[in-house]
């Protein structure tokens, strides 16, 4: 009856450990019996289990922890590109927009801009929107907000490139005219700024 309720004990601790329950270990009653060397080996290779299984969560764990950093930088160097800020002349910097333009993108380009704006001292900015084909209220909500933001520093900021789409969208919003100045290309705009520039 002992013998059989060792090998029950044994059978438990074998099929928990098949489920990946390596925690269970068998008593030792110390009785010098060929079960005896069964139940030290299987005990000996729970531990062994057991070791392995906790070095292969800390293995998952850094593994994890460098694809969070891995995409938190990825994030950041999408972001870097997707703002790919330009220097056309002393003071004068473009800002050409490429696809999808939500809140929180106009929230990261906004503090991206009004940094190098800060950095180079510039007085203007000119916002190219050949890349954007349509624009939707909130799309143009944030861009007239960041056009405001950097006109508080003293930026003036001009549009270029806007599609008619974009342009009725816009329009819908009834703008300060002063705040919204567009030309038709970036060659324009540039062309007017140096003008500026030179007389003063």
């Amino acid at each position: 009856m002992a013998d059989s309720a060792r090998l029950k004990k044994i059978l438990d601790v074998v099929v928990a450990a098949h489920g990946g329950d390596y925690s269970q270990r068998i008593s030792l009653e110390e009785i010098p019996d060929d079960l005896l060397e069964v139940e030290v080996g299987i005990n000996f290779l729970l531990d062994e289990l057991a070791m392995r299984e906790q070095e292969a969560e800390a293995h998952r764990e850094s593994i994890a922890a460098q694809a969070a950093q891995l995409a938190d930088q990825t994030t950041a160097l999408i972001r870097a590109l997707s703002t790919p800020i330009i220097t056309l002349s002393p003071g004068v910097l473009a800002l050409p927009l490429i696809g999808d333009f939500d809140d929180q993108r106009a929230e990261d380009t906004t503090a991206t801009l009004l940094e190098r704006v800060a950095r180079e001292r510039a007085s203007h900015v000119l916002l190219d929107l050949t890349g954007v084909e349509s624009v939707s209220p909130t799309t143009a909500s944030a861009i007239l907000r960041m056009i405001r933001t950097a006109r508080l520093l003293g930026v003036t900021c001009l549009v270029t490139g806007i599609h008619p789409t974009a342009a009725l969208q816009f329009a819908e919003l009834e703008p300060d005219p002063d705040l919204l100045q567009t030309h038709a290309n970036v060659s324009d705009a540039l062309a007017l700024v140096l003008r500026d520039t030179s007389r003063r």
